[in-house]
Parts: C-alpha cells; structure tokens; sequence
C-alpha cells in the first residue's frame, strides 16, 4: 500500500510540473553582451512561479544576426540599436505585423576609441574608422564629431565591424579608430593598443543608443504588461544595485572585474522613458547626417499608455 501511494504522488508531481512547462510560454529575447544589454540581462535573472512565460536570453555577437532573427520571428524581442530597431519597425509594418519600442535600455555608455598614435581628430583624415553598424547611433555620433571638427566625412573611409572585433582590428593597424558600446573600448584601454578618446556623454549628453522592442504584443495586452513590469523591474535593480548588475554581466562575459567597473562608468540606466519632442530632435539628427533616409512615425514605433 504504502510502495503505491509513493508511486501515486511521484505520478501526480510529474504530472503538475508537465502541466506546468506545456502551460509557460518562453519569450525569446535577443542581446549583444555589452554594457547596453545589462536591463535585458537582469530581466533574466526574474523568476516568475506565478506567470505563465518564462524568459530566455538568446546571445548574438552581430546586430545583423539580430535583426535577422527578429524579422523572421525566431525572437520575440530585443535590446537593439535605435536606428536599427526603427529600420526593423519599417520592415515588419510591410509585412502586416506589430512592432514596439518599450523603453529606452539606457543613456550613453559608448565610446570613441583611437590608436595610441592619434593625438587630434585631424590625424583621422585619410584613415579607416569602424562602426557597428550603418544603422546605429555610433554613425550617428561619428557624423556629429566630425562635423563639429570640421571635417567632411568622405575624408574618412568607415566600414563596419562587430563589436568584439574592434579591439583586436585597432590592435593589427587595420584601423585607426573606432566607436562604439562598452566594454569594448576599455578592453582596448586596458590592453595598450588604444585609448579612449571621447565618451558618448562629451560628443552628446545623454544620449539614446539601445532601445527595448517586442514583436506582435498587440493581441496579447496582458502578455506586454508583464513584460514592461519585468524590464521596469530590470532596470531599477540596474539603478540601484551596481554590486549586482556587475555580478550579473560576468556571467556573459570573460572581460577582468576592473574594465567592466570601467566600462559601467560610461552608462547610466536613468530616464529612460522617450518623448515626442526629443524623438523628433533625434530623428532630426539621423536624417540630417544621412544615417538613415526614412523614420517610422512616433506612434507607429514607440509604445504608450495613452
């Protein structure tokens, strides 16, 4: 009696818990394993018993593989570069599918990198400088620098390269410099091939770079609120806790405790919410310097309670 009342409740729990993985629907979210991605991170350290989705982070090393994966719906969302998330809700909008932007994933927290041997933005002139993507605020910011300087930007020969790559590119000579999202520009600095020759904060205070985007959540109100609440959550861990969010980016990184230290000093997680008005002073800038030739309305792309 007592062997088949042990094997009756070992059957009931293996039934509750299937019950329970068919009933958790995961969410898919995209990441690059930079300081950007920190929110997106936390969000996977939530563990919600009492929800029926559970999260999993899927780490991409390109913003092209990114985009590709969110195009073809092999993640529901991502922590992807503004430009790029707004060329995507064009995309998808042609395609009769819903896309929106949540919030803003942080300010600033990119940087312009240069070989040991550049000593003004003058000695560029001629030289190869590296950006992760056409579509991406470090072209946007690269475009401002240069035209600040007063330097015609066809002087330059900029290509692009994956984050990971622009240390050891600027390390091997094939470029001069670089811009882009920490910790890969401390990495260079702590390793001598390079130094940080401007932060994002210097070239444009608070500065909008990586930005939240879920796919298809306009039938499933429910779904994105719980979203928004998780990444909300997320992000007030990453204002406040600055021990754990460092614990927490060790674990999808292999860069030394005292470059991710670095690197945090360069970003901020503060109001992140964006408006209509700074919308339209950014997209200004994006048209104006030619990064992109078109932009998605403010209410087409940017989510809101109103």
């Amino acid at each position: 009696m007592r062997i088949k009342l042990v094997v009756l409740l070992v059957f009931l729990s293996f039934t509750a818990c299937s019950r329970q993985e068919e009933d958790s629907r995961t969410i898919r979210i995209a990441y690059l394993p930079i300081t950007h991605s920190a929110a997106v991170m936390l969000m996977g350290q939530v563990i919600d018993d009492d929800a029926p989705y559970t999260i999993e982070l899927v780490r991409f090393t390109t913003w092209p593989d990114v985009v590709d994966a969110l195009r073809v719906g092999r993640v529901d969302g991502a922590s992807i570069l503004f430009e790029v998330a707004m060329q995507a809700s064009l995309q998808i909008a042609e395609i009769d599918s819903s896309f929106d932007m949540i919030s803003l994933s942080h300010r600033d927290g990119n940087v312009l990198v240069v070989d040991n041997y550049i000593t003004s933005y003058r000695d560029l002139i001629g030289r190869t400088v590296a950006i992760p993507h056409r579509l991406s605020p470090q072209h946007t910011l690269l475009q401002m620098v240069l035209e600040r300087e007063g330097i015609d930007p066809g002087v330059l020969n900029i290509i692009e390269i994956s984050p990971a790559e622009m240390p050891f590119t600027l390390a091997s000579g094939a470029i001069a410099a670089y811009i882009v999202a920490e910790p890969f520009g401390s990495i260079s600095e702590a390793a001598g091939v390079g130094r940080i020759f401007e932060t994002s904060n210097q070239i444009n205070p608070n500065s909008v770079c990586c930005v939240m985007v879920f796919r298809n959540m306009d039938n499933e109100p429910e779904l994105r609120e719980w979203l928004i609440d998780k990444f909300n959550y997320a992000l007030k861990k990453a204002q406040s806790e600055e021990g754990y969010i460092l614990e927490v980016f060790r674990q999808h990184s292999t860069t030394s405790d005292d470059v991710i230290r670095q690197a945090f000093s360069n970003i901020t997680f503060d109001n992140l919410e964006l408006s209509y008005e700074e919308y339209l002073a950014i997209t200004y800038d994006i048209l104006r310097h030619g990064v992109m030739t078109r932009v998605p309305d403010f209410c087409d792309f940017v989510f809101t309670t109103d």
